[in-house]
């Protein structure tokens, strides 16, 4: 998920990409497709990027990260909790709840031997992260970023689900989600020498 950026980047870029794609897939086309075409479409959608992303692996010899199952459980279980409802607010909360169990998913999985994007971030690189423990920190404070980043949302989607009318606060869960997702991927696969560079100028590392 993170990349150093700069010209030495330029050859990981075709191996990074369709890898965050298999990584997130499953939630960005249930988000989509159930916004656009309905629950029924963006659960079969997100099944068969979940088959996509289980091949993809045993043929390329690559592990289950920590990410890709929590992305994998948290679009099934609460695609089919939007199927069997029978009231519109669970269309609303559900989005809160998955962001809440998420942020501590990441919190969680910012311990151990390494933070869970560390994990994720070596199995993309063409050469290995130095065994380090200002990586490893680096790593961590990244991982608890997008816990932090979970929460805030969480929080926001709360809101206009108090304040905005239903159709009105799933519009804008879903523009705010998809753009507010996308660059938080952005920077994270073209700034992340950048950004150890400051949490080492910081002291933080």
């Amino acid at each position: 998920l993170v990349g150093w950026g700069g010209d030495s980047d330029e050859a990981n870029h075709q191996h990074r990409t369709p890898h965050i794609l298999l990584e997130f897939g499953p939630l960005v086309i249930f988000w989509g497709l159930a916004t656009t075409m309905g629950t029924k479409a963006g659960i079969a959608g997100a099944m068969a990027m979940i088959v996509v992303g289980i091949l993809w692996r045993f043929v390329r010899g690559l592990s289950f990260t920590r990410i890709y199952i929590l992305v994998a459980i948290l679009t099934t279980v609460f695609g089919v909790i939007d199927l069997l409802s029978g009231t519109p607010s669970m269309i609303i909360y559900e989005s809160v709840i998955t962001n809440v169990v998420t942020g501590c998913a990441f919190i969680v999985g910012s311990f151990g031997k390494k933070p869970m994007i560390q994990q994720m971030a070596e199995q993309r690189a063409v050469v290995p992260f130095p065994d380090r423990a200002d990586i490893r920190r680096f790593f961590q404070i990244f991982t608890l970023f997008w816990a932090v980043y979970f929460f805030v949302k969480s929080v926001f989607y709360f809101w206009i689900a108090q304040t905005l009318p239903l159709t009105e606060a799933v519009a804008v869960r879903s523009l705010v989600g998809g753009v507010s997702l996308g660059l938080m991927i952005a920077v994270s696969v073209t700034q992340g020498k950048r950004l150890f560079l400051i949490c080492r100028k910081l002291g933080l590392l």
